[in-house]
């Protein structure tokens, strides 16, 4: 074996160079290049008998399992999975629960058929279209409603008969139109929305997260419903329990306002009794009370004077047709000095302690 270093000539099986003392490596050999088995007949023929002819396009290449994980992936607008199919739109603006029933009405709408009955608008029409986020149609709603109410009153003064029959028809339009047209609506709206959507562009996810932001269902008419069921609640309790408390203010400030006519009337009766021995009379009582503040405030309607008991009755309204009393009874001793006591039936919880039994 030749030393390499040095070029000494050693022995065959020596480990060491006898000249340089270095040690004998043995030169390696080249890498000789492997050539491929040959590949037998049926192996050979496999791919002609596995694709026929015309179909070599249907079948993709094996993917290279060294390749990055989306080389040689499609995008996603042009992979066949990833198409957003008509039911897919649908679906994500009408949303997953109105879908079926919706979806039975547009089918026939789209082949020339009537949408049908909707019962949601025969009852709630403005609170439908919010429900649905149709803002626009329940503006114009609105706006309708209230131009055909300002038209049919300006109309009225000029030709009441005509104005009735517009009125007739509108009410009858408004009553049947709303849930015979609701269905045709809302098709054409979703169909506005998809189509809006879809030029803009993007991807599936893209395009199903626009149409479902744009339709479905909104909560504004669930809290407006709310706030007015709340609303009206709330004032009927408030009302139930303020408007007693205010009627009897108002009958309280009525009977202090009445009492200085009382007052009066029972001074002059009793005056003239006490100098006289005898009671003056209605006319007299009438031309007290008419010259009253009481009596021209509406507080008092009348002044009644019983000369054979001897009695002064005041008539304080209560209500639009009814109306309370307080009596005066006259007592005298012998020096004919009078005195007044006053009672209620029907005024116990408005007079003053001097009235109450």
């Amino acid at each position: 074996m030749k030393c390499q270093p040095c070029g000494q000539d050693n022995a065959a099986t020596a480990l060491f160079c006898t000249a340089c003392r270095r040690p004998l490596v043995a030169p390696s050999k080249l890498p000789t290049r492997i050539e491929p088995l040959a590949q037998p007949a049926m192996a050979a023929a496999a791919p002609a008998i596995a694709a026929p002819q015309g179909a070599a396009s249907d079948f993709a290449p094996s993917r290279n399992r060294f390749a990055p994980p989306d080389a040689g992936r499609t995008s996603r607008m042009g992979a066949h999975s990833e198409l957003l199919t008509e039911e897919e739109a649908w679906d994500a603006v009408v949303g997953h629960a109105g879908a079926p029933y919706y979806g039975r009405h547009f089918e026939r709408l789209a082949h020339g058929g009537s949408g049908g009955w909707h019962w949601p608008a025969l009852f709630v029409t403005w609170f439908w279209m919010l429900y649905r986020k149709m803002w626009v149609p329940a503006l114009l709603y609105v706006v309708a409603y209230v131009a055909v109410s300002i038209f049919v009153s300006a109309l009225v003064p000029a030709s009441p008969m005509f104005a009735g029959v517009v009125s007739l028809a509108w009410t009858a339009f408004w009553l049947i139109g709303p849930p015979l047209l609701a269905n045709r609506w809302y098709y054409r709206h979703c169909l506005e929305k998809i189509r809006v959507v879809r030029a803009r562009g993007g991807s599936k996810e893209q395009t199903l997260a626009r149409l479902e932001a744009v339709g479905g269902t909104s909560n504004i008419a669930v809290i407006i419903i709310a706030v007015v069921v709340i609303g009206f609640f709330g004032m009927g309790i408030l009302a139930a329990i303020a408007l007693p408390q205010y009627q009897s203010y108002v009958m309280k400030a009525r009977v202090a306002e009445a009492l200085p006519l009382a007052n009066e009337v029972t001074a002059a009766v009793g005056r003239q009794y006490e100098q006289t021995g005898t009671l003056p009379s209605q006319g007299d009582v009438d031309a007290i009370v008419a010259h009253s503040a009481a009596f021209q405030a509406h507080a008092v309607t009348g002044v009644e004077l019983d000369d054979v008991h001897a009695t002064v009755t005041l008539r304080i309204p209560i209500g639009a047709r009814a109306s309370g009393s307080l009596l005066y009874t006259l007592t005298a001793d012998n020096n004919r000095h009078p005195t007044w006591t006053c009672s209620t039936e029907d005024l116990k919880r408005y007079v003053p302690a001097s009235c109450q039994p």
